[in-house]
């Protein structure tokens, strides 16, 4: 364990990076941890904010210190450069981050978070475990796909990073039909956008030319039926 909570975070973010993936991060929820009985005075340290969907809630300069969990909604963590934005996670209920990590913080949803500050949350990583297991698994996730975006920006178009995105999302949450899959995408076309670094009208360009080449069928909001994902896999380049 770092001698600072917070500077486990730093080493995530010496890269530029693009795309993430919607789904959560950890497989642990530390909510159901803070409603065991027992714990109850430990989940008094933290206040719950709510925020509307689309506002920043931390800035890269952010002066508090604090560590929260997303309790409802889901928030995205980015670094932005001029006009460029560069998503690293959305995090959903369950999941924990910092604000002194040197990034952006918006509401992609009506979020509720609960906040507390770092010197509080040492004690909840001696008590309960899972909060260190749960840091590690967020940071491992974002360093993970840190090098794929790293990748993707060096040898791929914005045409083969969307569908990669959307190979990885139909892999592993799309629901097997006949011999394709089927695809929900909890996301607009501008999240879609912001996800894997390119504008709306550009995603959306793309999403009907895969549409036409046969690659994908829309079957409603953010719904698609993917017939034949080798054949998918081959136009994104694998």
């Amino acid at each position: 364990m770092c001698g600072s909570w917070t500077h486990c975070f730093v080493p995530c973010y010496a890269f530029s990076k693009w795309g993430e993936e919607r789904m959560k991060v950890s497989n642990i929820n530390l909510l159901d941890e803070l409603e065991r009985a027992e714990l109850s005075e430990l989940r008094a340290v933290f206040n719950e904010r709510t925020f509307v969907k689309g506002s920043v809630i931390y800035r890269p300069d952010e002066s508090e210190n604090l560590v929260f969990i997303i309790a409802r909604g889901r928030v995205r963590v980015y670094l932005a450069y001029e006009d460029k934005e560069f998503t690293l996670a959305i995090l959903a209920p369950g999941d924990l981050y910092a604000t002194h990590a040197g990034c952006y913080i918006q509401a992609f949803d009506d979020t509720s978070l609960l906040v507390s500050d770092v010197q509080s949350v040492k004690r909840c990583m001696v008590e309960i475990p899972l909060f260190t297991r749960t840091m590690v698994r967020v940071l491992g996730h974002i360093l993970q796909n840190s090098f794929s975006i790293i990748g993707g920006l060096a040898f791929k178009d914005i045409y083969n990073r969307l569908m990669d995105f959307i190979l990885r999302e139909a892999r592993e949450s799309g629901v097997p039909e006949n011999s394709g899959l089927l695809l929900k995408l909890d996301l607009t076309t501008e999240q879609l956008a912001q996800v894997v670094g390119a504008t709306r009208q550009t995603v959306s360009t793309l999403l009907n030319d895969m549409v036409r080449a046969g690659l994908m069928e829309k079957r409603g909001r953010g719904e698609y039926f993917i017939p034949n994902p080798e054949e998918l896999e081959r136009a994104a380049g694998h």
